[in-house]
């Protein structure tokens, strides 16, 4: 065979060949970089290359981290790794995970536990707003709500009884509101708009005149006395359970030295036949949510109208924005068609009354969906407000005013996502570092289950119940009131936690609610919008918007629920960079703002050693930084999480419902809180997980769609029953807005 002059020399080592692997899912760069890894070796990646050869991206932080054990943590770790928060897949740096549909590698018992850092201060999106460096200090103006020096509320000739009631009740010289409406209802038989900011006094200003009126029927009477059987003069409607039983609490007061006149109150989630019962018996003023009022109306024949001489109707705006139009139709259409009666069955003359039903609106704003209530229900009304003249008119005013009490300290805090929930837990721990200085907070969240999360996570599990409680109310508050971990302090030694949201039954609601007003250590309430609207809490010194409410008014009335009747207060908002920044211009048009940097809040609250109430690998220290301890405590809580299976499905079920919440802004406002900019890895981080759980909300929207088009179905919202109709209706509104909170009354 002829020799082509072409020789092949193959030569094969000793080495072993090294198998070629492939990396799969994650992102691209992540399997690029996992590459170079494997192709370089093990030891020339951990030792050889530099730090900043191996993750580029990691940013000017190189330090090695050694964790308890002395063992040296790991200076890369891929973007898809819990520490960087996008989403991925929590582990190990190994080519497994990439192609291993995220499975952890058994780690080498010889080698020393590696620990995934938390990583809370690196690839944070950037803040557009710029802040001087020297923040002006804020002086309180004078109080917008407060008690008028010059007058008393002998001067405005009520009866001298309800006078010394008020007196008792420390109460001697009325608002500015209350001095304008309380003589326009003791001398007109008119309908009346009042409009007055938040915490003005205005169950005071159409109790009193109605009461005085009432009054005046026993003094002229010759001889009869008014009683509970002498028919019902008043009733007034309140858009929420808590709000209706807060109006008949006050008025229960008023009537203390009056014990001949009743008054009830019958909302939903109560027993109706005990409202039927105390209504054939024989009530003077009624107070009532607007569904069983409704309910009443149809189906109890006991409740007679005429002698009605008053229909009150309280927060007119969310009355409309929870979907009550109907049943406020069928209550005004049923007084409507009864005659005004003139005297009581017993024979007892009612001249002292207004001589036609007076209808009374109140709201905090002029949106058109009061307008549309004023008309329907108000016939040339005089509007009313503390800053307004008499003679003017609803046409007149303005059309939408969202004010705050002036002596109300405003503030907002631009965090990013990933550090919320520290940022959260050391301003808490901050406020109650300085005994008295606050002794009541509220945190106001957007929904129920991320309510139920941040109660379980910053709440002590314990069989006894904080604070002054009564023996029947105990066990109602068992699962509702707890003492606080995390936020105590040397000042405040021992913190009370409540939590309060629509999902709660009503008994629940009402001894939750009862705690915290009655409670005389520092207590927070972790709690929804339906602690939004003009409940009277008394010493709430602190109020937190850890989710910015849903509409500019609901903020107005959620920051209302402090610096009341002229007292002082404050409120923090938190808001996220970017898109949300664009708010803090509808902030300014309340009332100027000021900014607080969450750095400032970490370093001081940091200046002490933290205490966990559950022991994890993480450990507080006193030594280092406050990024190093905020570090450590997102470690600890997410470590927490994972030893817990309940909190850590309490965390997925809250983070869901918070991201479905995010959706629900009002259409007007929704350009600053874009769903579309919401990083939901990051947003992960603040409820303690290291990823983003799947599933949020699609298969509702999958299941209403095919209900609809199932021509079978006969619950399809064509063929839908009438009531059906109307329930769905009302879901609608009350998602447009922002309140599902309410529970329909």
């Amino acid at each position: 065979m002829a020799d082509d002059g072409m020789l092949l020399n193959f030569e094969i080592g000793t080495a072993p060949i090294k198998s070629q692997i492939k990396f799969k899912g994650g992102r691209w760069r992540d399997r690029k970089r996992a590459e170079k890894i494997a192709n370089a070796g093990p030891l020339k990646a951990s030792h050889d290359a530099p730090d900043d050869e191996l993750d580029r991206t990691q940013g000017p932080n190189k330090r090695r981290r050694v964790d308890d054990d002395g063992g040296a943590y790991s200076p890369y770790v891929p973007r898809t790794g819990g520490e960087d928060f996008r989403g991925g897949r929590t582990g190990n740096a190994t080519g497994a995970q990439f192609g291993g549909q995220g499975k952890r590698q058994p780690q080498d018992p010889s080698k020393p536990p590696r620990q995934v850092v938390s990583k809370l201060f690196s690839f944070n999106p950037e803040q557009k707003t710029v802040f001087d460096d020297e923040p002006t200090e804020w002086k309180a103006p004078e109080a917008t709500n407060a008690p008028l020096e010059l007058a008393n509320f002998g001067s405005l000739q009520l009866s001298s009884r309800l006078v010394e009631e008020l007196s008792k009740m420390r109460l001697v010289r009325p608002t500015a509101i209350q001095n304008k409406v309380v003589p326009h209802m003791m001398t007109s038989s008119g309908d009346a708009f009042v409009q007055a900011e938040t915490g003005s006094g205005k169950t005071f200003a159409y109790l009193l005149p109605i009461l005085h009126r009432v009054l005046l029927l026993s003094s002229k009477a010759g001889g009869k006395q008014i009683h509970r059987d002498s028919g019902l003069f008043a009733i007034v409607v309140a858009p929420t359970r808590e709000l209706a039983k807060q109006t008949h609490t006050v008025l229960e007061q008023l009537l203390r030295p009056f014990p001949w006149l009743v008054s009830t109150a019958i909302t939903g989630g109560e027993s109706k036949k005990a409202e039927k019962s105390r209504i054939r018996k024989g009530v003077n003023f009624l107070v009532a949510t607007p569904g069983r009022l409704a309910d009443h109306i149809d189906n109890t024949k006991a409740l007679n109208l005429g002698t009605v001489r008053w229909l009150v109707l309280d927060e007119g705006d969310r009355l409309m924005d929870l979907g009550f139009e109907e049943d406020l139709k069928k209550t005004i259409d049923a007084l409507k068609k009864v005659q005004v009666i003139k005297q009581t069955p017993d024979g007892t003359s009612l001249e002292a009354l207004p001589e036609r039903r007076v209808t009374v609106l109140c709201s905090a704003t002029m949106k058109m969906n009061v307008q549309k209530l004023g008309e329907m229900t108000l016939a040339d009304a005089t509007f009313l407000a503390a800053e307004k003249g008499e003679d003017e008119t609803i046409e007149t005013a303005n059309k939408d005013v969202h004010k705050a009490p002036a002596q109300l300290h405003q503030s907002y805090t631009i965090v990013p996502a990933k550090l919320r929930l520290v940022t959260l837990i050391a301003y808490l721990k901050a406020t109650f570092a300085r005994r008295g200085r606050t002794m009541k907070a509220i945190i106001f969240i957007s929904c129920a289950d991320s309510v139920d999360f941040h109660y379980e996570l910053l709440g002590l599990k314990s069989d006894a119940t904080p604070g002054e409680t009564l023996p029947k109310d105990a066990e109602l508050i068992s699962k509702t009131v707890s003492k606080a971990a995390y936020i105590t302090s040397p000042a405040s030694p021992e913190v009370v936690l409540h939590r309060m949201h629509g999902s709660l039954s009503q008994p629940i609601r009402t001894a939750t609610l009862k705690s915290f007003s009655a409670c005389k250590q520092p207590s927070v309430l972790i709690t929804t919008d339906v602690s939004s609207r003009g409940l009277d809490i008394p010493e709430v010194d602190l109020v937190i918007e850890y989710d910015p409410a849903f509409s500019f008014a609901d903020h107005i009335h959620r920051v209302g629920r402090t610096a009341r009747a002229g007292r002082s207060g404050d409120a923090l908002l938190f808001l996220l960079p970017g898109t949300e920044e664009g708010y803090i211009e509808l902030l300014k048009a309340s009332s100027p703002p000021s900014h607080q940097s969450y750095e400032t809040i970490l370093q001081k609250a940091f200046m002490n050693k933290m205490e966990f109430p559950v022991e994890t690998e993480a450990v507080a220290s006193e030594h280092g930084s406050y990024h190093n301890k905020a570090e450590t405590l997102q470690l600890h809580l997410e470590q927490r999480l994972l030893k817990d299976p309940k909190q850590l499905e309490l965390a997925r079920n809250g983070f869901k419902s918070h991201i479905r919440a995010y959706a629900t802004h009002t259409r007007e406002e929704r350009v600053h809180f874009d769903i579309t900019e919401l990083h939901l890895g990051h947003t992960a981080k603040s409820f303690g997980l290291r990823e983003a759980p799947g599933g949020i909300g699609s298969g509702l929207d999958r299941k209403a769609k095919k209900n609809g088009k199932d021509k079978g179905n006969k619950y399809a919202e064509t063929d839908a029953k009438p009531a059906q109709n109307i329930l769905n209706q009302k879901s609608r509104m009350l998602m447009s807005s922002a309140a599902d909170e309410f529970n329909i009354g």
